[in-house]
């Protein structure tokens, strides 16, 4: 990838334009709608939304001038090395009294994984395992494998700094600056306090959605470059080993194959494309072959639509279908009109699932309930990165001679 450039931007203090800040604040805002809801009630929800869009605005104002014009490119790495230790302090602070294995307090999320990759370790089907609240492992193949490393660590949460961190790179790379990508980082942090739930608790969510994002713009890089064929394979693989995480990312291949026919034409798109999805179901087929009814992963993710079937019928069905006709028709328009908004559209195909499930919930409940927004971090990365690099070409970076 190219490096950032280590030249200082021509400043603008115009925003971004509104479909721009309105597609990042939602990207930011939405996900976590659901943690302040439980804490601080709907007024605290109105509140959080008014007050992020007021102070939102003003960072994307007034960041150039006095940010963006005043640190240097070695010193956004400083700072961003100096924000990882601090969300390390945090998470060492608050883990331990939110990871007290009683019902209603923290997550299971993290011991599932833990018990997973266990099993797995030592030859034995992880789909046995029970968490402390007697809940089966919910966890894809992939997300088993991908937590290895830091399972043998001592505890899969880890992997979400990290991923994390790779996230700030990836942002930095894709708009050329440490200084934006440090900036976007720290505007997740403080503006959506949802991935900070997720950083104490244990859960992976983030670091699925990340690694699926980074081994997509990975593949994409590989074809515009032409790289060699085998490490555009191994890349591939390696999206297909991401992609057996969360039912939800096969949505994104639409957009995949978009992007990739665009710089490569659709034979290279169809075969990377195809690649992918084979190793896909090369991962996770084995498991379910195993034992089709201990195969506990696809009861859990597909559960979270069908829970809402008393509401509308066949929701299992309905909602990836239209789902999939939604990421199909955006990539279709990106194909004929030869623009790569794959990023975006991927967010939105995201979205759309979260906003279904948001919307049934509220609709059976009969009140607004917003605790299924915290899905919402499946689609916050996209978000941010597809609207980073309009900021940063409505700002003007300079880009690298």
């Amino acid at each position: 990838m190219n490096q950032p450039a280590n030249h200082r931007p021509n400043l603008t203090d115009a925003p971004p334009n509104f479909a721009t800040f309105a597609g990042l604040w939602f990207c930011l805002a939405f996900p976590s709608c659901g943690i302040v809801q439980k804490y601080f009630g709907n007024i605290g929800v109105l509140t959080y939304l008014v007050g992020t869009a007021g102070f939102l605005w003003l960072v994307c104002k007034y960041a150039p001038r006095f940010y963006l014009a005043r640190i240097s490119e070695g010193q956004a790495l400083f700072l961003a090395a100096a924000t990882l230790l601090g969300l390390v302090l945090i998470f060492a602070f608050v883990y331990p009294k939110a990871n007290v294995h009683l019902p209603g307090k923290g997550s299971d999320a993290d011991d599932a994984l833990n018990l997973a990759v266990n099993e797995l370790l030592h030859g034995r089907y992880p789909y046995y395992a029970r968490t402390y609240l007697d809940n089966p492992v919910a966890n894809l193949p992939g997300t088993i494998f991908l937590a290895v490393p830091f399972a043998l660590l001592g505890n899969s949460a880890y992997q979400n700094f990290f991923w994390l961190m790779v996230f700030f790179i990836a942002v930095s790379l894709s708009v050329r600056s440490w200084r934006l990508g440090l900036m976007f980082f720290w505007v997740i942090l403080i503006f959506s306090p949802v991935v900070m739930y997720y950083l104490v608790t244990g859960g992976d969510d983030p670091a699925n959605a990340i690694y699926v994002l980074v081994f997509l713009l990975w593949l994409v890089h590989c074809v515009q470059v032409d790289a060699r064929q085998w490490q555009t394979a191994m890349v591939a693989a390696l999206l297909g080993v991401g992609l057996s995480s969360r039912t939800n990312f096969l949505l994104v291949m639409p957009q995949l194959f978009s992007v990739l026919a665009i710089k490569a034409g659709w034979r290279i798109a169809l075969k990377y494309v195809v690649l992918a999805a084979v190793c896909c179901a090369a991962l996770t087929l084995p498991f379910w072959i195993h034992d089709p009814a201990g195969f506990s992963p696809l009861r859990a993710q597909a559960s979270k639509i069908t829970q809402f079937q008393n509401v509308v019928p066949f929701a299992g069905l309905l909602v990836p279908l239209l789902g999939g006709c939604l990421a199909l028709a955006l990539a279709w328009r990106s194909l004929t009109r030869r623009r790569e908004t794959w990023l975006r559209d991927g967010a939105i195909v995201q979205a759309f699932l979260v906003i279904s499930l948001v919307t049934l919930s509220a609709i059976r409940e009969r009140t607004l309930s917003l605790v299924l927004t915290g899905y919402g971090v499946f689609f916050l990365f996209f978000g941010v990165l597809a609207f980073a690099e309009r900021y940063a070409n409505h700002s003007t970076v300079t880009q690298p001679d």
